[in-house]
């Protein structure tokens, strides 16, 4: 019982020991050490007996050195030893520690910026605490004080009220308002982060650019939109077209073929001299038909296509066309070249040349008129290139118009597999620009047929 009495403090001992760090146990044992050899020197005389030991090295004056302070000292030593390797292996386990780090932060950093996704972190302020290289690519030129409240197409105080009560808001298409003014829309997602102790409260946002599929998307409403009022268009056209030529028909040839065949049964029955003066009236009202269903054919196809030719008959459209605009200066170059050019072209260039004039005539208000209309080689393809441009008025080209003359140059434009492209400004005149590829090469052209900058004008201001 005894010997179990004496035992319990010392497992006690040894276990509190357990919990405690090595430099602190190394200094336990460092002071037991001197403790105990100081105990024992009282008890046992160790101090007498060792200097009588080294009195056989009395010139080193060994004897001089007290036990309990050499003790301490080898102590001392040996617990130095014990702390400089424990330095040692904690230096070594912090540089690895940081190696890591490093090399975690620099993979972070690798996969943050190459994200496809614009990641952005922002305070409830909207000031951007951390951004990536796709955010500034969406989103860029960023302000100088890189706030976001205005770069987003929504009220910021209400969004952000929404966001702490939902966590998380989406957007499928969320417009961006880029500093440069340049369209931007984006699929956007937005994550409350709650404050903690150590940081404040903020939201993660992660931007994808959908802005050429959003253009694209209006591009092809705007398209569908135009090509259902050219579809209407065309049918009042042809409507049109049909009462036309059937009035015309009914009123000029139908007459005078009546006329004809009764003059024709009057002429069985007629004397002789009777005869004549109904042959001349027949042969007169004859010449009335035809001059008719030239007329009617002119207005279904311009003869000078055929007669004269593309650049033949644009200058005769536009001879007539002054005639009824004597106030507007135009000036003309029209080049082919050698080549001939096909009948579906020749009719579109016409037919976009027609349009244009009479675009001008009814809205421009101008003072002068360039037609441009040239073989031009780009990148190893020949092309036909309209040009018609004026001083006029100019207009919007960011807003709607409910005219269909532009769409239908347009569209007969790119029914031959060309280009259209239309310029112009409030007070800056319109330009408009049509490309129309030609099936083969044309002959070897001269140098002085060719613009050298295909594209710009070079008229003479006379």
């Amino acid at each position: 019982m005894h010997s179990y009495h004496w035992s319990m403090p010392f497992f006690r001992v040894f276990h509190q020991l357990g919990h405690l760090s090595r430099a602190s146990r190394d200094t336990l044992i460092v002071i037991a050490g001197v403790a105990v050899t100081f105990v024992l020197s009282s008890a046992f005389d160790l101090a007498e007996r060792v200097n009588a030991w080294l009195l056989t090295y009395e010139y080193a004056q060994l004897d001089e050195v007290p036990l309990t302070l050499f003790v301490l000292v080898l102590l001392s030593v040996w617990f130095s030893q014990r702390r400089w390797r424990e330095i040692h292996a904690e230096i070594q386990r912090r540089k690895q520690t940081e190696a890591r780090l490093s090399s975690s932060q620099q993979l972070y950093k690798t996969l943050f910026d190459g994200d496809l996704t614009g990641n952005v972190v922002l305070d409830l302020e909207g000031n951007i605490g951390m951004h990536n290289r796709a955010f500034e690519r969406i989103c860029r030129p960023l302000s100088h004080n890189r706030n976001t409240r205005e770069l987003f197409s929504f009220d910021w105080l209400p969004f952000i009220v929404q966001l702490q009560q939902q966590q998380e808001i989406n957007f499928n298409k969320l417009q961006i308002r880029r500093p440069d003014g340049l369209p931007c829309y984006v699929s956007a997602r937005f994550v409350y982060m709650a404050p903690s102790d150590n940081q404040a409260a903020q939201i993660h946002g992660y931007l994808v650019d959908m802005t050429e599929q959003c253009l694209v998307e209006q591009d092809l409403e705007r398209t569908l939109k135009e090509n259902r009022v050219l579809a209407r268009h065309a049918m009042q056209v042809q409507e049109h077209e049909r009462k036309y030529i059937a009035s015309e028909i009914h009123d000029e040839t139908g007459q005078y073929l009546t006329a004809i065949r009764m003059d024709a049964l009057t002429l069985q029955k007629s004397t002789p001299e009777q005869a004549h003066v109904i042959a001349v009236r027949i042969a007169s009202n004859t010449q009335h038909v035809q001059q008719s269903i030239r007329a009617l054919i002119k207005h279904l196809r311009p003869p000078a296509l055929d007669s004269l030719g593309l650049v033949g008959a644009i200058e005769r459209l536009v001879s007539d066309w002054k005639k009824l605009n004597p106030r507007v200066d135009c000036h003309l170059l029209l080049d082919t070249g050698e080549h001939a050019l096909n009948e579906d072209i020749n009719i579109v260039a016409f037919r976009v040349t027609q349009e244009a004039l009479t675009n001008i005539a009814r809205h421009a208000q101008a003072t002068e008129v360039w037609i441009d209309l040239q073989v031009i080689q780009r990148q190893d393809k020949w092309w036909l290139q309209i040009e018609v441009r004026d001083n006029g008025k100019g207009m919007d080209t960011s807003l709607a118009t409910e005219g269909v003359g532009l769409v239908g140059m347009r569209e007969r434009i790119e029914s031959l597999h060309g280009s259209f492209k239309l310029m112009s400004g409030l007070q800056a005149g319109t330009l408009i620009t049509g490309l129309l590829p030609l099936q083969a090469h044309p002959q070897a052209l001269p140098a002085s047929s060719l613009p050298t900058n295909p594209g710009v004008n070079d008229y003479a201001t006379s």
